[in-house]
Order: C-alpha cells, then structure tokens, then sequence
C-alpha cells in the first residue's frame, strides 16, 4: 500500500494497491485517485502563486 499527505489534515493517507482510492485513517477523508490529484494539483499552484507574490513584493 502507498502512502500519500492527506489534503485536509497533513497526515498520512493510504492509496490503495490499484491507485484507485486514497483515504486517511486519522481525519477520514476519502476520494477517488483522480480527485486527489486534481486537489493537490490546486495546491500546488496556489503554494507557487503565493511563492511568487511574495518574491515579487520583496526578493531580498
């Protein structure tokens, strides 16, 4: 089974052995591989936007 950062508590979440399904044990969050990706995805851009409007207002 793979592990995988839950996007609503940060914990460790559980991929199942197909890559179908992830869901975390601690918090109970639970969706589809695709959808998990997908959030994630908007994570990421939202952390490098933000990454980038800091630099932006101050580099140094």
């Amino acid at each position: 089974m793979l592990e995988a950062k839950c996007p609503k508590c940060g914990k460790r979440a559980q991929v199942d052995d197909d890559m179908a399904n992830v869901r975390c044990d601690f918090c109970g969050y639970s969706a589809t591989y695709d959808e998990y990706i997908e959030l994630m995805k908007g994570k990421a851009v939202t952390m490098a936007d933000d990454y980038q409007m800091n630099w932006d207002r101050n580099p140094f």
